[in-house]
């Protein structure tokens, strides 16, 4: 049996060599990128509460794996798995398999950028399989492009870095949707897709809806399936085998691998479905608004998703759009040959991943907060039609000027470079500020500070902060930021830990303090008068991007 898996994962990997060595090259380019930047890259306050339940989950597979049988009871599994808790284990888990790799047995990395390398391989992971779909629809230029384009967008790129579950969950969404569509033609596949969508349930709440795109792809594939043979009898068009697998394998390892459904697990299952559809408010500013309840409007994820992406690559996802074809294919309102048919078939597949993805958050009554962060997901599909959209350029220019024919590769290249260079140079510039990154389209961060759109958000415990207390201070000194200075306690913690911050300089809360540090973060209401108070004091330090600050360091007790 295990000969004839592995005989089967061997032909597998070689049926396309090409596909397989641009998706493994790609994939490599990522890794490489973000563990570069990754020390720079400041601590959100979401660090905080992944990492530490990661690090403790792995800690207890550690103690399971060694056979020790109080691991297996429900006090310590409780204990354990309480961290956490209304988030599902997995990429936590991967995070703190990271800490024991990177940090605890090697000394590679300090303890949590070691734990964050969990969600650089869960992205380095998304880019291979972004990279073997857009490989398969438009050829290994376009690969390339979706794959870059992906890193361009400041915000993704960010996120990419830090110990949450947004980037985690959005590779194992994209790898659930690229599984289905390979499991049409492979049963190896089918049962791959069974496989990721349990990972992809086991990490966030997000993961569910994959399949509200896949039936009502199905629905639109198959509606000629359905029918009346014969009075009184109705016929059905077959489930795919990757469906099935999905339904059955998804949720068998939703509660297998989750030990702390093992005991009580109708209560704790309906516990965790209601902490998510009654989630508390979480402010956020928008348009000179401060909202955290009612919720902020419905348009408000396609706004952040507009502002916050490179104009360049908001415009190539645009000619995407414009530039899909097979649709008439698809349909059967014409007959054609398989080739356009499939054509169309991506691009309905793909269109309405991109549009479950960040509906689930415009439209369900959920809290929107965080800039993009809940929606992460659309964001590999936009990579997808900014490569469609690369490609239907080079089509036009190439109907202008068909001489270039023979050199179509030379003109996917010159044109790929004009959308890609730009959005990579705005990425890596605006790095490690990424979250404050607006486009060209609202006029930057000066532009979109003047609309009402916030300059920051995460309470990020910036090091280049660390690094100028390293140098400024006086041994022991005390500092305290507003207006949310209980994160910074315990981000401040990870920095002494990790030996960005001088082990004598401690956050404190009480104001009284030697330096006082003024995020400016519109979402918190006492901020106004904290900045009209804190004016009159003298500035020793600030951190500006496109002219506008994100935060300002006072003096504070004579």
């Amino acid at each position: 049996m295990m000969r004839r898996l592995a005989a089967a994962v061997g032909r597998w990997l070689l049926a396309d060599r090409g596909r397989m060595l641009t998706g493994s090259t790609l994939a490599l380019f990522v890794l490489v990128l973000l563990t570069a930047t990754l020390r720079s890259t400041g601590i959100t306050d979401d660090d905080d509460f992944y990492a530490p339940a990661g690090i403790a989950y792995a800690g207890h597979t550690g103690r399971l794996l060694t056979f020790d049988a109080g691991a297996w009871k429900q006090p310590e599994i409780d204990r354990v798995f309480e961290q956490n808790r209304e988030h599902p284990p997995f990429a936590k888990w991967v995070m703190g398999v990271c800490y024991y790799l990177f940090h605890r047995w090697s000394g590679l990395l300090p303890a949590l950028d070691a734990a964050r390398m969990g969600v650089v391989l869960l992205a380095t992971a998304l880019a291979f399989f972004l990279a073997l779909f857009a490989h398969a629809w438009r050829g290994p230029l376009a690969a390339v492009v979706a794959v870059v384009a992906l890193f361009s967008m400041p915000r993704f790129f960010f996120h990419s870095h830090v110990a949450t579950l947004d980037v985690p969950v959005a590779c194992l969404y994209f790898a659930t949707a690229y599984a289905f569509w390979q499991s049409r033609r492979s049963a190896l596949w089918a049962v791959m897709a069974g496989v990721v969508f349990g990972l992809a349930l086991l990490t966030k709440l997000n993961a569910p809806f994959a399949l509200v795109p896949i039936v009502v792809y199905l629905l639109l594939e198959r509606w000629r399936g359905f029918g009346r043979p014969e009075p009184g009898h109705f016929k059905l068009p077959a489930v795919p085998l990757g469906l099935i697998s999905m339904l059955l394998i998804g949720p068998l390892l939703f509660f297998a691998l989750w030990p702390r459904l093992w005991f009580d697990t109708f209560k704790r299952l309906g516990e965790y479905i209601g902490y998510h559809l009654n989630h508390y408010p979480i402010y956020f500013y928008y348009l000179g608004r401060l909202y955290d309840q009612p919720f902020a409007p419905w348009h408000a994820p396609f706004a952040m998703a507009f502002v916050t992406t490179p104009l360049i690559l908001v415009a190539a996802a645009v000619i995407g759009l414009l530039g899909l074809r097979g649709f008439a294919a698809f349909w059967g309102v014409r007959s054609s040959d398989g080739e356009e048919s499939e054509e169309g078939a991506r691009a309905v597949y793909v269109l309405l991943h991109a549009l479950a993805t960040i509906a689930t958050v415009a439209f369900l009554g959920s809290p929107k907060y965080g800039g993009v962060k809940l929606f992460l997901p659309f964001f590999p599909f936009v990579a997808l039609l900014i490569a469609v959209g690369v490609d239907t350029a080079v089509d036009a220019v190439l109907r202008l000027r068909p001489g270039l024919a023979r050199r179509r590769d030379w003109v996917q290249v010159a044109i790929g470079s004009l959308v890609l260079v730009p959005a990579a140079a705005a990425a890596l510039s605006s790095h490690p500020f990424g979250l404050s990154y607006y486009g060209a389209g609202i006029g930057g961060l000066r532009g979109a500070a003047a609309i009402g759109f916030e300059r920051q958000y995460y309470d990020v415990a910036d090091k280049e902060l660390a690094a100028w207390l390293n140098r400024e201070a006086p041994p022991g000194a005390t500092i305290h930021f507003e207006p949310n200075n209980k994160e910074y306690l315990k981000t401040y913690r990870w920095l002494a830990r990790d030996g960005y911050l001088r082990p004598d300089l401690k956050v404190v809360g009480d104001a009284n303090a030697d330096y006082l540090v003024l995020t400016h973060e519109r979402r918190w209401s006492t901020y106004p008068d904290l900045a009209a108070r804190y004016s009159r004091k003298p500035a020793l330090h600030e951190k500006r991007v496109d002219g506008v600050p994100l935060y300002t360091v006072y003096r504070g007790q004579p």
